[in-house]
């Protein structure tokens, strides 16, 4: 997310023969405005229902949480997002993750056949549910939620991560911006090399990044997770009028779509009680 408008630019000189198409700051013009490469042969890679979540959090009080999440899906769209602080219902002590620092950017088709084929050849539909420390709240954990020809499934990393997972994330790391990485203690192994060149920088702004997600809620209809991290940012940014439009449309949708909770569908339930103590 960078600049203003509707500006796109296909980079002409990646690490590899991969390349990607950068958005400014709508989401809405990269998907209506971008071209798509041709064909490259019979393949089911990567499958309609490809989506990748990953998401790092610091472990620790609520308060002080900081969070970091990449997601992708069969579309190429990818975006990379941090909290430094969450927004917090005091009396339950329900955190959100803020994301004001974030980009987009959607890889070419060969680049997300690529991510997709190297998740599965590296062993993550093979990934134990949970490793490491589980019930320990103040350690940092990874989350995964992964999903190709079949369900997504969700896989967990507390503490520590060895083995698959380690292989898994070098994987991931790979297709971040340049110097942003998941990571836990006791990774090993090489990293795999970086399949993207100018991948855009995260840029900070919350009022930036509001903006953003409101053009992404407009092209996908309201989905409660998006729904949340708009909320977040609109109660971030001081705007009461805007955060109780979202929470309205927030709650319309988890009645649709018979409840969630943020990020992974785990955790204490949402109730719209608890976001309307986090309203400025």
């Amino acid at each position: 997310m960078s600049g203003h408008g509707s500006n796109r630019r296909t980079l002409a000189t990646p690490k590899t023969h991969f390349c990607l198409e950068l958005v400014g700051i709508g989401l809405l013009a990269l998907l209506t405005g971008c071209g798509s490469t041709a064909p490259q042969g019979e393949t089911v890679w990567p499958p309609q229902d490809f989506v990748l979540e990953v998401e790092w959090s610091s472990g620790g009080p609520p308060a002080q949480a900081q969070t970091k999440r990449f997601t992708v899906d069969a579309s190429g769209v990818c975006v990379y997002s941090k909290s430094a602080s969450p927004v917090i219902d005091p009396v339950s002590r329900a955190a959100l993750p803020v994301f004001e620092t974030m980009c987009a950017y959607r890889m070419r088709l060969e680049c997300t056949r690529l991510l997709a084929r190297k998740l599965h050849l590296r062993g993550i539909a093979t990934l134990e549910p949970q490793q490491g420390a589980v019930d320990d709240v103040d350690a940092p954990a990874i989350r995964l939620r992964h999903g190709a020809f079949g369900p997504p499934r969700i896989y967990t990393a507390v503490g520590q991560a060895h083995g698959t997972f380690v292989r898994v994330l070098h994987v991931v790391n790979s297709f971040l911006p340049s110097s942003e990485s998941f990571w836990l203690p006791g990774m090993a192994g090489d990293s795999e090399p970086e399949h993207l060149a100018d991948v855009p920088a995260p840029l900070a702004g919350a009022g930036a990044a509001l903006a953003w997600h409101e053009e992404r809620l407009a092209l996908v209809g309201d989905r409660t997770g998006p729904l949340l991290e708009a909320f977040a940012l609109a109660c971030r940014v001081g705007d009461r009028a805007r955060s109780e439009q979202l929470l309205s449309r927030w709650e319309a949708s988890v009645y649709v779509a018979a409840s969630q909770t943020a990020p992974f569908g785990d955790g204490p339930r949402l109730q719209p009680e608890m976001l309307r103590r986090m309203l400025p």
